[in-house]
């Protein structure tokens, strides 16, 4: 019996090293082993990865072309592409998987009157791809419009909270969360209503709408029963990294609007030439607090007005209010405290004839009524 334990002891040290060099050397998940390919178009001449290129661009008569070569890996992984591009006033920018006999078109228009530069995400399935092929960007003019393009291989991250089912999210290998929806590269989902107890979360307009400095705009919504304090949500495309639109409700200026920022290293970040500010393409959320006194039983007015940077363009606007009774303190004090001007003791020459100074002219709102009907209390009617 002893002679066996001996001859065994070599032989169990052997299978624990063989173990522990398995736990070295075994598989990442799929995705997660490929390394994430860009491809910019101020550094075209940067390596890439193997499964990626070459990439070329040619330039004709009434249509530009970018073209990538894609060997996909082995595994269900999904490739997240994401474009950042120039989006011309007109005309159409197309993304097209093209293999040997077949070719899918992955998305019939990359562009939605947003900004002059964006970006935008797709999802693309293992099936669509079928294996190696190309990756085509087709877009009208004779100006080629794709700035750069990350490509990642991702996972599903499942996630569930509560009763609800369970999120369409992908996870890149550095990170980054993506959202599954609008991914498809079909029209993306409409904004809807949500029930959250005394809490009123309604779409005042499911947009896009074009903001300009010359041209805010207002977004009518009737409330029946009395209004406590809300929340406006918004996504916005078109600011710089740094401006904030003014919004106002009933004619109070709201303090603290926060605009999203994204890591430095997001795609949509591109710096101009030399003297230019950094601008960013896609679309970030906007969030604002309504305070105590602001809104009121009946018709509000929520203004939104761009900068001096220039327009913005607004889509999923939201109004969350929490109905309850509100202290008559609390409903006599301002929502804003407006500070007195400061008149500064300065003599001024005495002229012969008073000079009239014109008042500036302040545009005119255009009217949103807004396009939500599925609450009783928010009433919104439709244009």
């Amino acid at each position: 019996m002893k002679r066996w334990k001996n001859r065994l002891t070599p032989l169990g040290w052997l299978l624990v090293l063989l173990w522990g060099v398995s736990l070295g050397t075994a598989e990442a998940p799929p995705g997660y082993a490929i390394p994430p390919a860009a491809w910019d178009a101020r550094r075209a001449g940067e390596p890439l990865p193997a499964w990626f290129g070459p990439v070329s661009t040619q330039v004709g008569i009434q249509m530009s072309t970018w073209r990538a070569q894609v060997r996909p890996p082995s595994g269900d992984s999904k490739l997240a592409l994401t474009i950042v591009f120039r989006e011309p006033a007109d005309g159409f920018a197309r993304v097209i998987w093209q293999a040997p006999g077949r070719a899918v078109t992955l998305c019939g228009n990359l562009y939605e009157k947003a900004a002059p530069l964006h970006q935008r995400t797709l999802i693309i399935e293992q099936s669509s791809l079928g294996g190696a092929g190309q990756l085509i960007v087709e877009s009208t003019g004779t100006e080629p419009v794709v700035e750069r393009v990350e490509l990642a291989w991702v996972e599903p991250l499942v996630l569930a909270a509560g009763w609800a089912a369970p999120s369409g999210l992908y996870l890149t290998p550095a990170g980054k969360v993506l959202p599954g929806d609008e991914m498809s590269g079909v029209a993306r989902h409409r904004p809807f209503d949500e029930e959250k107890g005394r809490v009123m979360d309604a779409v005042l307009d499911e947009g896009p709408v074009k903001i300009d400095p010359q041209n805010p705009v207002r977004f009518v919504a009737p409330i029946a029963g009395s209004p406590a304090y809300g929340r406006l949500e918004a996504q916005v495309a078109g600011l710089a990294p740094g401006e904030e639109p003014r919004l106002a409700v009933n004619g109070q200026d709201l303090l603290g609007v926060s605009v999203e920022l994204p890591g430095l290293d997001d795609p949509g970040f591109r710096q101009g030439a030399l003297g230019q500010s950094v601008q960013y393409g896609g679309w970030r959320k906007v969030v604002a607090y309504v305070p105590v006194g602001t809104l009121r039983k009946g018709e509000n007015h929520v203004d939104w007005q761009a900068g001096a940077g220039g327009a913005m363009t607004v889509r999923s606007v939201r109004l969350q209010v929490v109905f309850g009774e509100v202290s008559q303190e609390l409903a006599k004090s301002p929502a804003v405290s407006t500070p007195q001007p400061l008149i500064s003791q300065v003599s001024l020459p005495v002229l012969e004839k008073p000079v009239e100074i014109p008042a500036p002219k302040r545009a005119q709102p255009q009217l949103r009524t807004g396009l939500s009907s599925g609450w009783g209390v928010v009433g919104l009617r439709t244009e």
